[in-house]
């Protein structure tokens, strides 16, 4: 019983590991690297105006009421007062805000022979100076490379940086 147990843990054991799915790493040339400003426009659609209004009425009744039967007679006067205010907010209109991040734009070779541009938005990653020579990389999808490069704090640990596609050069 025991042997068998041992068995399927270690056949579970290597089906796993073949199924993993191995990362196609690549050598690609760094020819140099610079850094830049991205303008991002923001659209902000438009709001709607509102109107409020609030009305106060105040009065009073001076005079005496007789009743004589099935009818009531009132003698007197009157009056009452009514006052409204209206505000108004007239809403907002369309506009479009700007923010800036800071990029990096590399320009590399693949190893097919292909130059293409990569960058890397320091706003939402962090970025590497990346010095012309060889680095190792990984695609990730379609548009995207994970460079390993040494860590920008310690530069003894490895790590990866995502750098996209954005075209040749």
């Amino acid at each position: 019983m025991r042997r068998l147990l041992i068995i399927i843990l270690l056949t579970l054991a290597t089906s796993t590991a073949w199924a993993k799915k191995e990362k196609n790493v690549v050598n690609i040339e760094i020819v140099d690297s610079n850094s830049s400003v991205r303008d991002i426009a923001i659209h902000h659609n438009a709001t709607s105006g509102k109107e409020t209004t609030n009305c106060d009425t105040n009065g009073n009744v001076n005079g005496t009421a007789t009743t004589y039967g099935d009818t009531t007679n009132i003698y007197g006067t009157t009056t009452s007062n009514t006052t409204c205010q209206t505000t108004v907010d007239p809403g907002q209109p369309a506009y479009t805000s700007h923010t800036y991040i800071q990029q990096e734009h590399v320009h590399a070779i693949m190893p097919d022979g292909q130059h293409v541009t990569l960058w890397c938005q320091a706003g939402f990653r962090k970025c590497a100076n990346l010095s012309p020579g060889t680095y190792q990389a990984e695609a990730d999808g379609d548009k995207a490379l994970r460079l390993y490069v040494y860590s920008i704090v310690s530069h003894k640990m490895m790590g990866k940086m995502k750098y996209r596609v954005v075209g040749s050069w």
